[in-house]
């Protein structure tokens, strides 16, 4: 049999289940309210807002890592003189 914690587990899973069902189907007495607009769009505006951030910040990180690693003169200079000496031998 079930035992007492397992059996209010049991009852209390069925009326969150219920209360779900309920406001899903929308049997419920209370009258039916539509979404405003101005919540909606304030929340696709934020949303944009902090995409657009994102999108920015990782563009200056890529070109910020791509200036750091670029070969300067003297490492190029460096880099010839070792060849030259390499194949010289």
């Amino acid at each position: 049999m079930l035992d007492p914690q397992r059996h209010s587990f049991v009852i209390t899973f069925l009326f969150v289940v219920d209360t779900l069902f309920i406001h899903v189907k929308g049997d419920d007495l209370s009258p039916v309210q539509e979404p405003e607009m101005k919540y909606a769009g304030i929340g696709i505006g934020v949303g944009l807002f902090l995409s657009v951030c994102f999108i920015a910040i990782k563009l200056y990180m890529i070109k910020r890592h791509m200036l750091d690693n670029e070969q300067s003169e003297d490492s190029m200079r460096a880099n010839i003189r070792s060849f030259e000496v390499e194949s010289r031998t």
